[in-house]
């Protein structure tokens, strides 16, 4: 009787420790949104007042490769051919609240990558509200949106894909 007792004890303080277990497997997880290849202005656009090379000591004597994308809306990445041939990516990601700057990151690449470089840098997050319905003018390329770009500190580096 004495040793039902202490089974009956013993589950009883494991009940707290499967609960704290289940509740962490409960947790969503941030997924990276999809990488995609629909970047057309380049680092100017961040970085007004900085030339890359000012910005990654790594990219003196590079230049770009055309090949530029982004990972959902915080993160944007150029294709660049470093001086020693190798080709890498300059990426900069605006680690805003709700952001896993560091899933982006890995995202860049289709399958693996090394990270070459990191900085923190300031930069212009830009930030598009639109209304679902609106009037059109001509020559209008964000109709009916408020476009509003701010100073923000960028997570900035450079990640050679494999």
């Amino acid at each position: 009787m004495n040793s039902h007792l202490l089974s009956i004890s013993a589950f009883w303080r494991i009940i707290p420790l499967l609960a704290l277990f289940s509740c962490t497997a409960c947790a969503p997880i941030e997924k990276a949104p999809q990488r995609s290849m629909n970047v057309t202005g380049g680092p100017d656009r961040v970085f007004e007042n900085s030339s890359v090379e000012t910005l990654i000591p790594e990219l003196a004597g590079a230049s770009a490769t055309g090949i530029n994308g982004r990972v959902g809306n915080e993160l944007v990445f150029w294709g660049y051919r470093l001086a020693d041939e190798r080709e890498a990516n300059l990426y900069a990601c605006a680690p805003l609240e709700g952001v896993d700057c560091e899933s982006r990151i890995r995202s860049i690449c289709p399958a693996r990558g090394e990270e070459i470089a990191r900085y923190s840098r300031s930069g212009l997050v830009r930030h598009l509200d639109c209304q679902a319905v609106g009037i059109v003018g001509t020559g209008d390329l964000t109709p009916n949106c408020e476009d509003q770009e701010t100073p923000n500190d960028l997570v900035v580096g450079l990640m050679q894909c494999r």
